[in-house]
């Protein structure tokens, strides 16, 4: 156990305490807050370990981009024909507009796992406090372990799809 455990926990006991002194009758009986600052903590863990995977494939698109876009640069100082001018400006065109493509699946993919998590914690307050009404429809009950209930967003669609589990993970982009 760490030394921000340590805190973590220590803080809770402090919390704890200091309901006690109010006078909230059994406000951690079940050990609630306990739970809720448990799963705020795995969320906050979550969320910075997609964002810090977002922030590594923006480097790596950026560096790749970088590099490709330097590459078609010197091919203009070859050029000996008009059409070997347009070529090079096309090629330094098409790496620009292919990163931007990757940057914004990587933050496509960002969003999607905020979403996830977020809604995951929903429902698992929602069926703590009991007002998740299990009707056994995709869009008002959890997804079961393996089961990936996400469907791609489609241009011109009024209704977000169905959420998957938190656990999903993004997949990494690479630039090609």
């Amino acid at each position: 156990m760490g030394a921000d455990d340590r805190n973590f926990t220590m803080g809770l006991d402090r919390l704890n305490a200091l309901f006690t002194w109010w006078g909230v009758p059994g406000m951690n009986t079940n050990n609630n807050v306990d739970n809720q600052m448990k799963r705020l903590q795995a969320l906050i863990a979550d969320l910075q370990k997609a964002q810090s995977e977002a922030y590594g494939n923006q480097l790596d698109t950026l560096f790749s981009v970088g590099e490709r876009v330097a590459g078609s640069l010197q091919a203009f100082v070859h050029c000996q024909q008009p059409d070997q001018v347009i070529t090079a400006g096309s090629n330094v065109l098409a790496a620009i507009l292919e990163g931007a493509t990757l940057q914004a699946k990587s933050w496509l993919d960002l969003t999607q796992k905020v979403q996830d998590c977020c809604a995951q914690i929903a429902r698992e307050a929602a069926a703590e406090t009991g007002n998740l009404t299990n009707t056994g429809t995709d869009a008002t009950r959890p997804a079961q372990a393996g089961e990936h209930t996400t469907q791609p967003i489609k241009a011109g669609s009024d209704t977000a799809p169905p959420i998957a589990a938190c656990t999903d993970a993004p997949q990494p982009v690479k630039a090609a």
